[in-house]
């Protein structure tokens, strides 16, 4: 996965040093590939173009793999019989383990290479006000601490409803809380790539409701991309400040340098975001419209192909950049090597 990302970001090491974009002239690059030198005119009616488009263009691509694992977790309506349901309550409670014959009658198939003496390790996560309650619950099986990723086996009595493989590469970090309508919340982490100065992880808010544990939040928690030599730094990071309502504070910043180094830095802030539950959809949606970003510009804090996406939620910051001196000749280099690469792919 992390190869796959990284690939996909946007990687020019073109030249040493760019030239004064006032006449349109053409070089070969150590790829073979044509390199052109826009006017600054061409720049700006390029920047134009994609100013005046939607984002939907983009977006769903840029958002694709990570969406498509958040919704794509199983449902499943699975009873345990009495007899195993004892056996699994002695299990979380007193032996913190359980034999391989019933944890398979249980879980189904389970990777038993580890184990010693046929018995199973098993981690309890309580999200009733009473742990003994037995309610809705979740298990995984050995510690997520010896992988990446683990298996999380969500309950509702003695029902397994959900099972989630979560990717989440450090260590599983789970919480819940309890929303308006009086449901159980639950939210982790899910990694999309790691490495020094490029990261990706996501949150993901999962509901109780009936007898299912409904997909009905993705956001990005912590987006970082740091001298990977696209042109473009960036930062972001989210902070759970409340639940009733769920409000998110969202501190980012986005930086276009050249390949000098000369750099400037276009958006330093944050915001807060809002959600509200909306039962018609059965989501909770963000109250973005008065707030200093957007859900398409969250996006190109993603570590996807996502410059033509940041092209066009922050065209207006682009374009007043092009107005200062002291910004202007980074921006126009930076929108002549988009306009290359889109040439050379």
């Amino acid at each position: 996965m992390t190869i796959l990302l990284l690939t996909n970001c946007v990687n020019r090491h073109l030249q040493n040093e760019k030239v004064e974009l006032k006449t349109t002239y053409t070089t070969e690059t150590e790829n073979n590939e044509i390199y052109h030198n826009y006017t600054e005119e061409q720049i700006e009616i390029f920047l134009d173009s994609i100013g005046g488009l939607s984002p939907l263009l983009w977006a769903k691509n840029v958002d694709f793999i990570a969406d498509s694992t958040f919704k794509n977790q199983r449902q499943l309506n699975k009873v345990i019989s009495q007899k195993n349901f004892a056996k699994l309550k002695l299990a979380i409670f007193k032996y913190r383990e359980i034999d391989l014959k019933t944890a398979k009658s249980i879980f189904g198939e389970i990777d038993s290479s580890f184990l010693a003496k046929d018995r199973v390790p098993l981690v309890f996560i309580s999200f009733d006000e009473n742990k003994d309650d037995l309610n809705e619950y979740a298990i995984f099986l050995r510690s997520p601490s010896v992988s990446w990723s683990c298996l999380l086996y969500f309950f509702k009595g003695n029902q397994i409803i959900a099972k989630h493989n979560i990717y989440h590469r450090y260590g599983l970090e789970i919480e819940h809380y309890i929303d308006a309508d009086n449901r159980t919340v639950i939210y982790y982490k899910e990694n999309f790539g790691s490495g020094t100065g490029i990261w990706q992880f996501n949150y993901y808010f999962y509901k109780y409701y009936d007898n299912e544990l409904i997909p009905i939040l993705n956001e990005l928690e912590n987006g970082n991309l740091n001298g990977w030599g696209n042109g473009r730094s960036f930062w972001f990071k989210t902070f759970i400040t409340n639940t009733r309502p769920l409000t998110l504070k969202m501190v980012y910043h986005q930086e276009i340098y050249d390949t000098n180094n000369i750099n400037s830095k276009i958006i330093n802030d944050s915001t807060f975001v809002q959600y509200t539950w909306n039962e018609k959809t059965r989501k909770l949606v963000g109250f973005y419209e008065k707030n200093k970003i957007d859900k398409y510009q969250t996006l190109t804090y993603y570590l996807a192909d996502n410059e033509l996406l940041f092209i066009n939620t922050h065209y207006s910051i682009l374009k007043d950049c092009l107005k200062h001196k002291s910004k202007r000749s980074i921006i126009l280099n930076y929108l002549n090597d988009i306009k290359n690469y889109l040439e050379n792919n």
